[in-house]
């Protein structure tokens, strides 16, 4: 007899539909196939670091609401890995890319950080770690493939699609599953499912951004 899936595999099983669109854009098949242009992938350093800044506040706000220690310990260790790693990593590869973004590139791409935010003072940690389980789902999926079998350019995008490929991220994957899978039976599967689809939706539109 199978054992019952976990809500954190209920969540990906509802979402796949949406998880194979996200998987199919623009940007994922243009990175991984190594087309992408200096342009678009300037405008993406540009709007990419821009959500850092957001994920650094969803991430502190998941400390505040952190439900126990390990939880508190996680989320203060993913704020400062987004505010000093990633932060230089997009300071470095900004400096010395080909070409500047385009002047209005992060305005483009505001909506996965107003949805996210949105959310996460709706939900509080539990949106928080859904939405965050959603994102890094994707990211984990899309930069595993291109990091095994694409054809990344060698320098600050393969170094970013590494990132999102290693053991170390894998690891963090597996904990966000774990938060959601600890998370009160008394919040429904069905606003787990809302949250973590509507991100998945939010993230379509803010790589689709990239192109203009």
């Amino acid at each position: 007899m199978a054992l019952p899936l976990s809500r954190s595999e209920r969540l990906l099983k509802a979402a796949a539909p949406v998880m194979e669109q996200a998987l199919r854009m623009r940007f994922v098949t243009e990175v991984t196939a190594g087309t992408i242009s200096d342009a678009d992938y300037a405008d993406y350093l540009e709007i990419e670091a821009a959500f850092v800044e957001t994920a650094t506040r969803l991430h502190g706000l998941a400390v505040w609401g952190a439900p126990d220690r390990t939880a508190l310990e996680r989320n203060a260790r993913a704020v400062h890995a987004l505010t000093t790693t990633q932060a230089d990593y997009f300071r470095e590869a900004r400096a010395t890319w080909p070409v500047p973004a385009r002047p209005d590139a992060a305005r483009r791409a505001e909506v996965l950080s107003r949805y996210a935010l949105d959310v996460a003072r709706e939900g509080g940690y539990p949106a928080v770690m859904t939405m965050l389980f959603a994102a890094e789902s994707l990211y984990l999926t899309w930069c595993a493939r291109a990091h095994e079998h694409g054809a990344v350019p060698d320098g600050a995008m393969s170094a970013w699609v590494a990132l999102h490929a290693d053991q170390a991220f894998r690891d963090g994957v597996r904990a966000l599953a774990a938060e959601v899978d600890a998370l009160p039976d008394d919040i429904p599967q069905e606003r787990l499912t809302r949250w973590f689809t509507g991100m998945l939706e939010a993230e379509i539109a803010f790589h689709d951004a990239v192109f203009g």
